[in-house]
């Protein structure tokens, strides 16, 4: 009897180990569920969901399953650092996010405490380059350009085409919307653009018809938008409302929940530097199109690609590396050769960021198309 009692137990041990060695391995993702970015958000989740739904259909990392742990950052700094030191208390492996410029400064201090590599596909700020990789902050990777990047090859497609002599800038009042209207300033003189005005506006603002008016009346060529989300939306709807014409530049989504506009020719002739788009011609995106719109009924945005494939990087870093420590997982992204979805390989430089490829988008007869696929530094 006290063998087969001693036989019980060891088996007993044997399931109980079995589950925990076959526990998930958990994600974090630190995304704007709420507030003005939260329809971003979205879409934003539809690319980590399928790049999970792939990874766990082809039998998982290590032999275990991933899993997404999501918290709602607000775009807000103040709650990023709570969702941060959320996720660094999960032992999350690794942290996809913050998407907001803001967000993602406020966590980088924490995740590089803690040991625990992020990734962004989405959020812009020079800061976060120059703040990050060996020497500076070792765990924070961007695999998309900056907007002082992008506005680099966007100042030098405009100044090679004279599209437009004067722009107004407006911005919204954060790390995103002050950054990128920086960075449009800093190379507009190189492509002989003269800014006749720089307004800013906080976050959910209610009415633009002070500043469009005011834009109207000085009448530029072009006006640069670095805004996200609402803003942007409520932005155009009331230029459209106000009759204004005037092409649009800097960071305006093209496309997308502004189709309608596009479609009234409120956005015609309008010039925009942006990190993805649809139409790319390669099979990989092409495949990845298909699967986004079989499920959404949408065609993916550039939060969908950023966080597609930033959670692709994490699962196959957490393979090469052999393990889910957060350093060696960190070394695995820092040495790692990437294919991205849109076809393009890319590692990683001496500032963590994979972002080498600037997508310069156009209007044209109310159609959406890519002018040109810029490579970086």
């Amino acid at each position: 009897m006290k063998v087969k009692l001693l036989l019980a137990a060891a088996i007993a041990g044997v399931w109980s180990i079995g589950p925990a060695m076959a526990q998930p391995i958990v994600i974090g993702v630190s995304t704007p569920q709420t507030g003005v970015a939260a329809v971003a958000s979205e879409w934003e989740m539809w690319g980590a969901n399928l790049a999970v739904e792939e990874i766990n259909a082809a039998g998982g990392v290590l032999g275990r399953k991933l899993e997404l742990m999501v918290l709602d950052n607000k775009c807000n700094p103040s709650e990023a650092v709570n969702v941060a030191n959320k996720l660094v208390e999960a032992k999350v492996v690794a942290i996809e996010g913050a998407h907001c410029s803001s967000a993602h400064l406020a966590s980088m201090k924490i995740v590089a405490d803690a040991k625990i590599p992020m990734i962004t596909g989405i959020a812009s700020n020079p800061q976060i380059t120059e703040l990050a990789g060996p020497g500076r902050n070792e765990y924070s990777f961007r695999i998309s350009p900056s907007d002082a990047a992008m506005m680099e090859a966007l100042g030098i497609y405009l100044g090679n085409k004279k599209a437009f002599k004067t722009v107004a800038i407006i911005g919204e009042d954060t790390d995103f919307g002050r950054g990128g209207a920086n960075a449009f300033k800093a190379v507009a003189e190189k492509a002989g653009i003269t800014i006749v005005s720089t307004d800013f506006h906080p976050q959910n603002a209610p009415d633009f018809t002070t500043i469009l008016t005011r834009i109207q009346q000085r009448r530029p060529d072009a006006i640069a938008t670095f805004q996200v989300g609402g803003d942007s939306i409520n932005f155009l709807r009331q230029a459209m409302q106000l009759g204004v014409r005037i092409p649009y530049t800097g960071r305006i989504e093209l496309g997308g929940r502004n189709q309608p506009i596009i479609e009234a020719g409120g956005m015609e002739k309008s010039i925009s530097a942006w990190t993805y788009n649809a139409t790319i011609a390669a099979s990989s995106n092409k495949a990845f199109v298909e699967k986004i719109k079989a499920k959404y009924n949408s065609e993916p945005y550039l939060q969908t690609w950023g966080a597609y494939d930033a959670i692709r990087i994490i699962a196959q870093a957490i393979k090469d590396a052999g393990s889910t420590d957060g350093p060696k997982v960190k070394d695995a992204i820092k040495n790692m050769k990437f294919t991205n979805v849109m076809g393009k390989t890319v590692t990683f430089d001496d500032h963590n960021s994979a972002g080498r490829f600037v997508v310069l988008q156009t209007v044209l007869d109310k159609k959406v198309g890519v002018a040109d696929i810029v490579e970086v530094k």
